[in-house]
């Protein structure tokens, strides 16, 4: 039972690494556009893209070098 409880935290502390934290955005946006048909309104899927590109960079930039040092490191 110990076993289990160890691998479902390290599950959920995995949770909040930048991979995981991108893919999350890369499929929430992208079914943003899809669901709200984005593309009729002249919004591609490469600016889509574009943007999760930008959004996980600043993700990981920070992990790196924080913009706010003050930042409490984990």
């Amino acid at each position: 039972m110990e076993n289990i409880k160890a691998v479902l935290l390290d599950f959920l502390q995995s949770l909040k690494s930048k991979r995981v934290v991108s893919g999350l955005l890369t499929i929430l946006f992208m079914a943003a556009w899809n669901f709200f048909n984005l593309e009729q309104y002249g919004i591609t899927e490469e600016a889509v893209s574009n943007l999760v590109i930008t959004v996980t960079g600043l993700i990981v930039a920070d992990s790196i070098s924080s913009v706010n040092p003050d930042k409490k490191r984990e």
